[in-house]
């Protein structure tokens, strides 16, 4: 039991609760890769070389594409632990993961295409990022069909 009558003990109630919650839920429609894409777009802009060395750590020299990658990937990977909740419909955070990748897909094949000003994406880098968007949909989508089923398996 709680001492109450402490004055360092925190009272959470309902509706602090619910707050706290409901910013949580719509932090939770905003998919990781579109933070990616931003940073990529900023990368493109600083640096023209995508093999620049950002950091040089013990005599690793890291580039700020391949800092990058690593990011997107960890990204991925925490992307699909967001949609993983059992008994939780997570389907319109995966749809609109895999609208992420779809803007992704227009961006290299309109870069490919040389279509105004988009040719920053017609790089190998960027296919690389759209490569592991795709890939970490199409598992958070079985994800959480796999959660979803144990879900009713289990009623």
């Amino acid at each position: 039991m709680a001492d109450t009558n402490h004055p360092d003990v925190a009272v959470v109630g309902r509706t602090d609760v619910a707050r706290l919650h409901r910013k949580r839920r719509v932090l939770r429609y905003i998919p990781g890769f579109l933070l990616i894409l931003a940073m990529f777009i900023v990368g493109k802009l600083v640096f023209p070389d995508p093999r620049a060395t950002l950091l040089d750590v013990g005599g690793y020299r890291l580039a700020w594409v391949e800092v990058l990658l690593v990011t997107a990937a960890i990204i991925a990977m925490a992307e699909q632990i967001k949609v993983s909740e059992p008994g939780v419909n997570n389907i319109v955070e995966v749809l609109l993961m895999g609208a992420i990748a779809v803007v992704q897909i227009v961006l290299f094949a309109l870069g490919a295409a040389k279509a105004g000003g988009l040719t920053m994406f017609a790089n190998t880098e960027f296919l690389l990022l759209t490569i592991i968007n795709v890939a970490q949909t199409v598992v958070a989508f079985q994800i959480n069909a796999a959660t979803l089923m144990r879900t009713i398996a289990s009623n």
